[in-house]
């Protein structure tokens, strides 16, 4: 809608500017590559309802109102699930997981504030998923058993 061109410029300017740095946290703090997990064109419709993923052929979406520093989590948090969805079932809720790695991906990214102000964000997202419940979970950890707690998961379930 003509209405939601502005939001789409501010993505494309998000990715064109960030989009290096986003990827680099993302695959730094995942131990995981993009390249591995096949085609990373990403298609995106930009909407006013709730951000998701997509994945292969259906496309992520992601909230048009979002402010800009809001629109830098999401997209990562998005970006997040693709990345480690070879480790998972479908019928699997993986967000305890991303929360493990994805804290991590945001101070790099960003810094420690934006990290701790975006956590406060999707502490308030309401829906199927406690985002609140497992956010504590995962950062009722030190950062270092976080990364552990990971590297645990995802080594046990890399497909050899």
């Amino acid at each position: 809608a003509d209405s939601f061109r502005g939001a789409v410029r501010e993505y494309d300017s998000l990715w064109t500017q960030d989009g290096l740095r986003i990827t680099r946290a993302l695959e730094t703090a995942a131990h995981l590559r993009f390249a591995d997990i096949g085609d990373t064109a990403i298609r995106a419709i930009v909407f006013e309802g709730g951000s998701s993923s997509g994945y292969r052929e259906d496309p992520m979406r992601v909230r048009a109102s979002y402010p800009l520093a809001t629109k830098k989590a999401t997209l990562m948090h998005e970006l997040g699930h693709p990345l480690q969805s070879d480790l998972f079932r479908a019928s699997e809720n993986d967000h305890p997981f991303l929360f493990l790695w994805l804290y991590a991906a945001w101070v790099d990214a960003y810094g420690e504030d934006f990290a701790r102000e975006q956590v406060a964000v999707e502490k308030r997202r309401r829906g199927p998923m406690n985002y609140a419940a497992a956010w504590d979970e995962a950062l009722g950890l030190p950062p270092e058993a976080r990364a552990a707690r990971w590297d645990s998961v995802r080594s046990s379930r890399v497909h050899r």
